[in-house]
């Protein structure tokens, strides 16, 4: 790319991201982008938002599609294909952030074709642009695959370099920050769905199925509803519990939640007298549904007062500070103060498990008055650490001086002149752990039932900024 159309395309760059920073509807300003990629040069461009399970489940373009184009791609051998995409075996042809196979390259070809149409082109020259050539980028969120970016037919009939696909390059980044500040934005609401749910009503169980209505997550404390234990549901469908008197009329409630994205709610009277509330809350992430989250509960009110000042507080500082912010370290920051200032803790500490899982190491360390390496906190990972003992019960855990039931490191407690401290399990899944550990003045807090609801909210939003 010489230097004259470099400089025009950042100049239409500039002007056009103007324009659309001024546009609030995340739809808007997406389709608003993949128009830009036709002014950089690219005839056709397609932008598909992608589940967990590498659904395709919503799709920008700048040119019309076929009507069946969504059902095309979520066939098994599509998802397949979209798979191999997005594993290891394409990064030898990776070109900046963007991945380009060229239809004259045997493996690639090999690999785009599925093996079905491995013919050697005729005459493809090296600078060509082949129309079976594809270059494309994966847009994630926190190492998870939200998107995938697919440019094709450029203008020029030229194959891309590492020189021509910089500006393309920048333009993906932005558009990366607006889908991610979106599943920002979804998961907070989620959480907020979550907390006003909870904190109405006495919790006692909780479902969590994913868009196949398969059970993911049921706790054992449902066990006490259900003749099957919480560990036989697990993988299994939702309506399995037509097997334990649960009526069509929930599954009414299930289905119109998953169609609507609103939250629905259910009451069951048993034979035995107990009443139950059903809080069925759908998680859509990027205007898709993502999992649902069942809430059981036995209906009885508590003090909402602290958790509404919470919730609003804690709105606030998303809106105003934390989505605005683009270094995801800032961000982190910014929510691990909040709590710090919210409970009058201290010395907050974010640990992750070495790979091979046999040293706790701290990642982050933040005082005030304390010149201390992080490294100075790593510690064995075994149940004489609070935060270990937190990641395994996957629970919040507390401890003061004193108190004999558990056990943390000594060395910490000494260094830090540490009364007490509570340990939050941040993310607890089989790829990734993170735990933050904090500090307090002995006597100064208590793990109440409101308590525990606020600081499970800051633990799902610190996790998108691990």
């Amino acid at each position: 790319m010489n230097t004259l159309n470099t400089l025009e395309n950042l100049t239409v760059l500039e002007k056009e991201l103007l324009e659309i920073s001024k546009e609030t509807d995340f739809n808007t300003r997406v389709n608003q982008i993949v128009n830009v990629f036709k002014s950089l040069g690219w005839n056709k461009v397609i932008l598909q938002l992608i589940d967990r399970f590498l659904v395709v489940k919503k799709v920008f373009s700048n040119f019309p599609l076929h009507g069946d184009y969504i059902n095309r791609l979520n066939a098994p051998k599509a998802i397949n294909m979209r798979r191999i995409l997005l594993s290891n075996a394409v990064n030898k042809w990776a070109m900046g952030n963007f991945v380009y196979l060229p239809w004259r390259d045997n493996e690639a070809r090999n690999l785009i074709s599925d093996g079905v149409e491995t013919a050697i082109p005729i005459k493809v020259r090296k600078d060509q642009w082949h129309e079976n050539d594809l270059l494309f980028s994966v847009l994630g969120h926190q190492r998870t695959p939200v998107a995938i970016l697919i440019l094709d037919s450029p203008v020029d009939g030229r194959a891309p370099t590492p020189s021509t696909i910089k500006i393309p390059s920048l333009l993906t980044l932005y558009l990366k920050e607006i889908i991610s500040n979106q599943v920002y934005l979804d998961t907070m609401k989620t959480s907020t769905e979550l907390v006003n749910a909870v904190s109405s009503t006495d919790l006692i169980g909780y479902i969590k199925t994913d868009p196949g209505d398969i059970i993911e997550e049921v706790t054992p404390s449902l066990d006490s509803i259900f003749p099957e234990s919480s560990s036989n549901l697990t993988g299994k469908s939702l309506n399995l519990l037509v097997q334990y008197g649960v009526p069509e009329t929930f599954f009414e409630k299930y289905d119109s939640a998953k169609k609507s994205l609103e939250v629905e709610t259910f009451i069951q009277h048993l034979q035995t007298g107990q009443t139950f509330h059903f809080t069925i809350i759908p998680e859509a992430i990027l205007g898709s549904f993502s999992c649902m989250h069942i809430l059981v509960c036995t209906g009885e009110a508590i003090n909402l007062s602290k958790i509404s000042h919470v919730l609003s507080n804690i709105i606030e500082l998303m809106r105003d500070k934390i989505v605005p912010e683009e270094d995801k370290s800032k961000k982190r920051l910014l929510l691990i103060n909040w709590l710090k200032d919210s409970f009058h803790f201290r010395y907050p500490r974010i640990y992750i498990p070495s790979d091979d899982e046999a040293w706790l190491r701290c990642v982050l360390f933040a005082s005030d008055n304390l010149n201390i390496p992080p490294s100075e906190f790593d510690h064995p990972f075994n149940r004489n650490s609070l935060a270990v003992n937190s990641l395994l019960e996957k629970e919040i855990l507390t401890l003061e001086e004193g108190e004999k039931h558990l056990r943390d490191v000594r060395k910490i407690w000494d260094l830090l002149k540490t009364e007490a401290a509570i340990a939050i399990p941040v993310i607890n899944t089989a790829a990734q752990k993170a735990v933050a550990v904090f500090d307090y003045e002995k006597g100064t807090f208590k793990l109440t039932h409101e308590n525990k609801l606020i600081i499970k909210l800051w633990s799902q939003l610190v996790a998108l900024v691990i």
